[in-house]
Parts: structure tokens; C-alpha cells; sequence
């Protein structure tokens, strides 16, 4: 259980700063790089811990590594577009905070008890 609670400790942080960072970006605002980097480095944190849950027996968890892979896709696709062409695609950001929403209330109802497999 600790592996999924820490896990869900460093994907609230990963939310706060991804709160912020579309804030700017929405408003037309840079986003710096070490914010970029800080944002990814603990999401990757976030998806190891829960890596670790699932490698100690816990399978509620599957569905969330499911998630974070299409979510750290549309994340570096979306990077990698702003990185090319100087814009933010917004539907890919849209798409890519929507995933993550969905994933972090998951975690956090199967952290905080809540059978949401069925």
C-alpha cells in the first residue's frame, strides 16, 4: 500500500504543476523548461511507485500503468509539437490532462479503498 500512496503523493504534485503550466500556456504564457522537466520527472516517479505496487501483487493498479503510457504519449507529443513549431497544441493538451484526471481519481479511489474493477 505504500507504493500506491506515494504514488498518489507524487501525482498530486505532478497535478499542481500541470494546473499551473496549463494556466500559462492557456493564457499564451511560456512555460519554462525546468518546470517542463520537474512536471515529467516526478510524473515518471509517480509511475514507477506504481509500477512497484503491481510488481508486489497489487492489480488494481493495471489500469492506471495503462493509462499513464497514453498519457505520457499525448504529454511528449504534445512537447514535441510546441518544440517544433513555437505553438501549444491545445487539444492535445486538453486530451492529455483529461487522461490524467480520469487515472489520478482512479488511483486515488483504489488508494483510498474504493473497488472501481467491478
Amino acid at each position: 500500500m505504500i507504493f500506491l500512496t506515494s504514488s498518489l503523493a507524487a501525482f498530486t504534485l505532478v497535478a499542481i504543476l500541470g494546473v499551473f503550466m496549463a494556466y500559462d500556456l492557456f493564457r499564451g504564457n511560456p512555460v519554462t523548461r525546468p518546470v517542463v522537466l520537474t512536471h515529467a520527472g516526478i510524473a515518471v516517479l509517480g509511475a514507477l511507485l506504481a509500477i512497484g505496487a503491481a510488481l508486489a501483487g497489487d492489480s488494481r493498479v493495471y489500469i492506471n500503468i495503462a493509462l499513464v503510457v497514453v498519457i505520457v504519449v499525448l504529454g511528449v507529443l504534445a512537447a514535441h509539437r510546441r518544440h517544433t513549431t513555437g505553438q501549444v497544441q491545445k487539444g492535445l493538451l486538453l486530451a492529455h490532462a483529461t487522461v490524467a484526471v480520469i487515472c489520478y481519481l482512479i488511483l486515488a479511489a483504489t488508494v483510498f479503498g474504493y473497488n472501481v474493477a467491478g
